[in-house]
């Protein structure tokens, strides 16, 4: 898909014609920005190891769909980067191997910097179940912005991720 630019309202005078060009640019254009806009939708298909007492950036290994390219599967793998400015509702979700030492969080960074209050985590007390944690925030992105879910645990030792697409990086444009 061409990426489109956030529909901006019609600027013309009374007397002009409608031409294709005029009814692209105007109408067409921003119907179908609005019908497909940025969305990024990526999973962990390979467990991440996860230090202890360290915040490590979720590896997105997997993408779902990205609309407009803001991902990449090698490069950088944990980031989406904005290709349109606007808000966005990231949601970052993180499944844990069992263990009933330690927490486990999950937030939301922009530009590699905590968006406060996007945190959330959970104590263990299982060693029966993988543990889930999600996240989300609205969050203000210019061109060339990024995102990513960052994940913490403190166990004492490494604690893989349960990935699977149990961990993941998902991102909405809502507005301009």
């Amino acid at each position: 898909m061409t990426n489109l630019p956030v529909p901006a309202p019609s600027q013309q005078s009374p007397g002009n014609f409608i031409t294709g060009a005029l009814w692209n640019a105007n109408v067409y254009n921003g119907i179908t920005f609005l019908s497909t806009p940025p969305l990024f939708v990526g999973t962990q298909g390979t467990a991440q190891s996860i230090p202890s007492n360290t915040v490590t950036a979720l590896a997105i290994d997997t993408t779902a769909v990205d609309t407009y390219g803001g991902h990449s599967n090698t490069t950088n793998n944990s980031r989406y980067t904005a290709q349109v400015a606007g808000w966005y509702l990231v949601i970052g979700t993180a499944s844990w191997a069992a263990s009933a030492t330690g927490s486990r969080n999950v937030a939301i960074a922009k530009n590699g910097t905590f968006v406060s209050p996007a945190q959330s985590g959970i104590d263990a007390s299982r060693t029966d179940i993988n543990q889930t944690v999600q996240v989300s925030a609205l969050v203000s992105l210019a061109v060339g912005d990024y995102v990513q879910a960052q994940v913490y645990q403190s166990t004492g030792g490494a604690l893989s991720t349960n990935a699977s697409g149990n961990c993941g990086l998902s991102v909405f444009w809502l507005h301009a």
